[in-house]
């Protein structure tokens, strides 16, 4: 895709990484959604993905085998708002919020993300930026 040619380094490491035998990748639909949404955004990318592309390279990642995809429930949402007010998080958190208290919830205790630092704080996390550390 020429508009993620900028991206080569985060599509290798995360293609690696899914083909690696014995490795498993959980995914939310919040992920999915931001990048569906951040790809084919005009003003993030110059070229924009088509959202045809964009939908074909998320359900790809869906149809993978050793991808499982976990939704948001009630109770990561306790969790979430929880995680807000103990870390004084504002509005614009609150998807980090919800997205850790997702993988939490569902026994996930690594975060791959080009954003670290935005989950640097949740202490039962481990951040892998797959543009630095080691997948």
């Amino acid at each position: 895709m020429p508009a993620l040619a900028g991206h080569d380094v985060v599509g290798a490491a995360l293609t690696a990484f899914v083909r690696r035998p014995g490795t498993s990748l959980v995914l939310s639909p919040l992920v999915l959604h931001e990048l569906v949404h951040v790809i084919t955004d005009p003003r993030r990318f110059d070229p924009p993905v088509p959202m045809s592309e964009a939908v074909a390279l998320a359900g790809g990642y869906l149809r993978r085998t050793n991808v499982t995809c976990v939704d948001a429930t009630g109770t990561a949402m306790e969790l979430a708002l929880d995680l807000l007010a103990r870390h004084r998080l504002g509005r614009k958190r609150v998807f980090d919020a919800l997205l850790a208290a997702t993988l939490l919830v569902n026994g996930v205790d690594t975060l791959i993300t080009c954003n670290p630092d935005d989950f640097r704080m949740f202490d039962d996390l481990t951040v892998l930026d797959p543009r630095t550390d080691v997948l």
